[in-house]
């Protein structure tokens, strides 16, 4: 396996990390629990108990990064709902083409250089920036063609 390619367990827990994140901004959830779910999720990133930095660890993000965005995500979309950033996640692949990474830039809001920076794990990518692209490879579907 080629050690720049993301491991199914890494994106595992960035996928953790990113639904805790989108439950601290308070994405809206059917049923009366979900002030409960934002205030827990809340209070994981502001705590940044064992278990988050394990989360964190396991994901391969530095936890002090991933515990000032994301808290810095939830206060901007406090002030400003329209900031709230939905990923959609499936599993299914993309129906008439293959995802691109044009396609997961535009999903990530940033450059096919900062996609490509991610997928080969270079260290020039800020850890907010890692797993919002992780996030759009996810939510889009991108396989990254090894030849």
């Amino acid at each position: 396996m080629n050690a720049n390619v993301i491991s199914p367990e890494q994106r595992l827990f960035v996928g953790v990390i990113v639904n805790a994140a989108q439950e601290a901004a308070g994405v809206p959830r059917i049923g009366d629990e979900r002030r409960t779910i934002k205030e827990s999720a809340r209070a994981w990133f502001s705590n940044g108990g064992d278990d988050f930095r394990t989360v964190c660890e396991l994901a391969g993000l530095e936890a002090g990064e991933v515990r000032k965005r994301v808290l810095a995500y939830v206060d901007r979309v406090e002030h400003d709902p329209a900031a709230l950033v939905k990923v959609k996640r499936t599993n299914m692949p993309p129906r008439h083409r293959d995802v691109s990474i044009p396609d997961v830039a535009r999903h990530a809001g940033v450059s096919p250089t900062t996609v490509s920076n991610v997928i080969h794990d270079r260290p020039n990518v800020t850890p907010g920036t890692r797993v919002r692209v992780l996030a759009a490879i996810e939510a889009t579907g991108y396989r990254h063609n090894v030849h």
